[in-house]
C-alpha cells in the first residue's frame, strides 16, 4: 500500500502544479486583455480630443475671419473710389495675415475629420472665405458692385453654421 500512498501523492501534487500554471497562465492573459482594452480606450479618447480641439479651432479661426470681415461695410461705404480701393487693398492684406492661420486650422481640422461631412464643411468655409476675398478684390477693381460681397459673405456664414452642424453629428 504505500507505493499507491506514494503514487497518490505524486498525483495529486502534479495535478497541483499543472492547476496552479494553468491558473497562472489565465490571469496573465486576462492582465495583458485588460491592458489591451485600456490602452484602446485611452487611445480613443485622446483622438477624440485631438478631433474637438482641431475643430474648435478652425471654427475660432473662422470666427476671426468673420470679425475682419466685419470691417468691410464701413469700408465699402466709402464715397471715393480711389480711396475705397486703397482701403480695400489694405484690408484685404489684413485678411492675407489671417488666412495663414485659418488655412492651417482646416488643413488639421480635415485631417482628423472621421466623416466626409464634416471634410466637406470645412471645404465649404474654406471656398465660402475665398470667395468673399476674390468679392473684395473685384469691388476694389470696380469690376463688380459692393452687393457682391453682401451675397458672398452669407455664404460664409452658412457655410460656418453648416460646420457647426457636421461636427455635431459626428460627435453624437
Amino acid at each position: 500500500m504505500g507505493d499507491i500512498g506514494l503514487w497518490v501523492a505524486g498525483l495529486t501534487g502534479a495535478t497541483a502544479v499543472l492547476a496552479s500554471w494553468v491558473t497562472s497562465r489565465g490571469h496573465t492573459r486576462a492582465a495583458q486583455l485588460q491592458a489591451e482594452i485600456s490602452a484602446a480606450a485611452q487611445d480613443e479618447a485622446r483622438r477624440r480630443e485631438l478631433r474637438r480641439a482641431s475643430y474648435l479651432a478652425f471654427l475660432e479661426q473662422a470666427h476671426l475671419m468673420g470679425v475682419e470681415y466685419r470691417h468691410t461695410p464701413s469700408i465699402l461705404s466709402t464715397e471715393d473710389p480711389g480711396q475705397r480701393r486703397a482701403r480695400l487693398e489694405e484690408h484685404r492684406a489684413r485678411l492675407r495675415e489671417v488666412f495663414g492661420p485659418f488655412r492651417h486650422t482646416c488643413q488639421v481640422a480635415t485631417v482628423h475629420a472621421r466623416s466626409g461631412q464634416v471634410i466637406e464643411a470645412c471645404d465649404g468655409v474654406f471656398a465660402a472665405s475665398r470667395t468673399v476675398y476674390m468679392a473684395l478684390g473685384d469691388i476694389a477693381d470696380g469690376v463688380t458692385e459692393p452687393a457682391v460681397f453682401y451675397t458672398a459673405i452669407d455664404h460664409y456664414w452658412a457655410a460656418v453654421g453648416d460646420l457647426g452642424k457636421a461636427v455635431r453629428l459626428e460627435e453624437s
